[in-house]
C-alpha cells in the first residue's frame, strides 16, 4: 500500500495545473496523455471519446444495470443517450451518468458519487510546448472508495492498469 501511495504521489506531481481530483487522499489514479489538434474543446473531446462504445462495454453496462436493479440502484445505461440539445441550452448539467462540475474550453470535470465510491474524470487541455501546432489532452480519473464494495468494484475492474491503493 505504501508503494502504491508513493506512485500516486509521483503521478500527482506530473499532472498539469488546474486538474480536479475527487478527493485529497485517493484510492485510484490514472492519467492518459495524448497530442490533439488545437481547435477542440474539452467537452468535444469527451464526446469523441464516448461516441463509439464497443459492444463488449455496452453489454457490461447493461449487465451492471440488470444486477443492481433489485437493490434499487439506478441504471446508468453506459455511454448512450447523450442529450446534446439539453446540454447546449443549459437545461441540464449532466452528461451520460456524470454530473458536470466544471465546463470550460480547456477543462471538463465530471463526477459521480454514491455510497460505495466517488469517481472524478477530468478532461484537461494544455498547450504543447514541444509542438506549438498541437495541444495536449490529459484524461485523469480519480477514485475514492467508501467501503468494501467500492474497493471490490475497482480492484476487479482495474487490477491490471494504473495505480490502485486500497
Amino acid at each position: 500500500m505504501i508503494n502504491r501511495q508513493k506512485t500516486i504521489s509521483k503521478m500527482l506531481i506530473e499532472l498539469p495545473d488546474n486538474v480536479t481530483l475527487v478527493a485529497e487522499k485517493l484510492d485510484y489514479l490514472d492519467c492518459q496523455k495524448k497530442e490533439i489538434c488545437k481547435n477542440i474543446t474539452a467537452y468535444e473531446t469527451y464526446k469523441v471519446m464516448t461516441s463509439n462504445q464497443p459492444e463488449w462495454l455496452r453489454m457490461l453496462f447493461n449487465l451492471r444495470d440488470v444486477l443492481v436493479k433489485p437493490a434499487g440502484v439506478r441504471a446508468i445505461q453506459g455511454f448512450t443517450n447523450l442529450d446534446e440539445d439539453k446540454y447546449k441550452s443549459g437545461q441540464i448539467n449532466t452528461v451520460h451518468f456524470f454530473t458536470i462540475t466544471e465546463d470550460t474550453a480547456d477543462k471538463l470535470t465530471l463526477i459521480v458519487k454514491d455510497s460505495h465510491l466517488d469517481v472524478c474524470v477530468c478532461v484537461r487541455i494544455t498547450e504543447n510546448t514541444s509542438n506549438p501546432t498541437k495541444n495536449l489532452l490529459y484524461l485523469v480519473a480519480s477514485v475514492k472508495n467508501h467501503n468494501f464494495w467500492g474497493a471490490f468494484v475497482y480492484v476487479a475492474r482495474f487490477s491490471t492498469s494504473s495505480v490502485y491503493c486500497p
